[in-house]
């Protein structure tokens, strides 16, 4: 949620987009919310857009956060037990994933070990998907979709061939800035 409150797009997301995170996440984005450094423009940017989400999920946006067992380190134990508490609730599951894909590391990895998704019917699509649909319900243009795609990418620092592949699969747009290598 992080990468999207960083966004030009955040106004439209959180309020057309009906998310929930689990308290874990939202202990996450406490913690992020106060790691503010002065010299580090970047970790000054994650606590803003932090607290942006913190204010989101504190008003009568389409936000909201759930309890879901016990108080547990990882978002992601949170998230697999989030769909397993509500399972006809949850539709798609969006996470960011710096980990090894084809060693099985990191949290959509995670996940999907521990749910059966095609199973249960929960998508896991990438983080772009949500901003290729506003577009598509006419929210965002089809140039401001592309464009926070991309935003995405530059500012999680997503350079490799492999996050970029990642981030603009499925998207269901033709964007001229998406990079050749995808077609």
């Amino acid at each position: 949620m992080i990468a999207y409150a960083r966004l030009d797009c955040w106004p439209a997301i959180r309020e057309n987009l009906g998310i929930t995170t689990t308290t874990t996440c939202y202990r996450e984005l406490n913690q992020h919310s106060h790691d503010i450094d002065d010299f580090d423009e970047g970790k000054r940017e994650k606590a803003e857009a932090a607290q942006r989400v913190l204010d989101a999920l504190g008003d009568d946006s389409t936000l909201d956060y759930e309890f879901c067992g016990a108080v547990q380190e990882v978002g992601e134990w949170s998230i697999v037990e989030l769909v397993k508490q509500n399972p006809d609730a949850v539709e798609v599951i969006l996470m960011m994933d710096s980990g090894d894909t084809e060693m099985a590391e990191g949290g959509r990895s995670y996940v999907r070990r521990q749910l059966d998704l095609q199973d249960i019917g929960v998508g896991m699509p990438s983080l772009g998907v949500p901003i290729g649909l506003l577009a598509q319900q006419e929210i965002l243009s089809e140039d401001e979709a592309c464009a926070n795609i991309n935003e995405i990418a530059e500012r999680e620092g997503w350079t490799s061939r492999n996050a970029l592949k990642r981030i603009w699969e499925d998207i269901p747009l033709d964007c001229d800035e998406e990079p050749d290598f995808i077609s």
